[in-house]
């Protein structure tokens, strides 16, 4: 069940609720105090807000800070940590070239999924902007992906420059996207650690600071760069 399910379902209840009080008071009106239809009132409205307001947190929980997430929220395998990062193509910002997961082979990745109407994503940004500028003479590239529109990205970036390799998906990139990728997309931000050989080594969900994303990728600046 996603958040507008919930959300209708408790305003649905509250609107039934509210249906009957109406009906309850023309039927007996005339028949209990109208102290009495008050306080009834009064009980139903609190019981329907406490029903609705369980049936939101059972849904979700809120996830360190990082906004409302999935109570089964995406994890990856035991068997994709450790394996090849899927290659895919997205769309490089200010260039408008399609580029590919595989043209950074040799280097290490930091990989963020995000979107501009993402408020934890926005928090980490600096964050992964400071990444790039600091590590990036030792093989570090941060790449930013969003499936929003390139007119709204660059709208952002000219607000708020990235420093980082920022690109965007489309809908035939997204229709080619493999897992793990195409399953966690659905939360942001989530970033993944890939080391120089495109092997995935770390993932997190949620915003991190900087030295959470320097503790996910420093046992892999220090690996060797593979051979052509």
């Amino acid at each position: 069940m996603d958040f507008a399910l919930s959300y209708f379902a408790a305003a649905g209840m509250i609107a039934a609720g509210t249906g009957f009080l109406i009906f309850l008071y023309r039927k007996t009106g005339t028949l209990l105090p109208a102290d009495a239809v008050e306080r009834l009132g009064s009980l139903m409205s609190m019981a329907l807000i406490v029903t609705a307001g369980l049936l939101v947190y059972v849904t979700y929980r809120v996830d360190s800070g990082s906004g409302f997430v999935f109570s089964g929220e995406p994890r990856l395998e035991d068997t994709e940590l450790g394996a090849p990062a899927p290659d895919f193509a997205f769309v490089e910002l200010l260039s408008e070239e399609e580029m590919h997961l595989s043209d950074y082979r040799g280097k290490v990745i930091l990989l963020n999924w995000w979107a501009t109407w993402c408020a934890p994503c926005l928090e980490e940004l600096p964050a992964l902007n400071g990444l790039q500028d600091r590590y990036a003479d030792e093989g570090l590239v941060v790449l930013t992906i969003s499936d929003e529109s390139r007119p709204t990205l660059v709208d952002f970036n000219n607000e708020l420059p990235l420093r980082t390799v920022a690109g965007y998906v489309q809908d035939e990139h997204l229709e080619n996207l493999s897992d793990p990728f195409r399953r966690t997309l659905q939360i942001r931000p989530t970033t993944y650690a890939i080391d120089r050989d495109g092997v995935i080594r770390d993932f997190v969900l949620g915003a991190q600071d900087a030295p959470a994303f320097e503790r996910m990728i420093a046992p892999w600046l220090k690996q060797t760069v593979p051979s052509e």
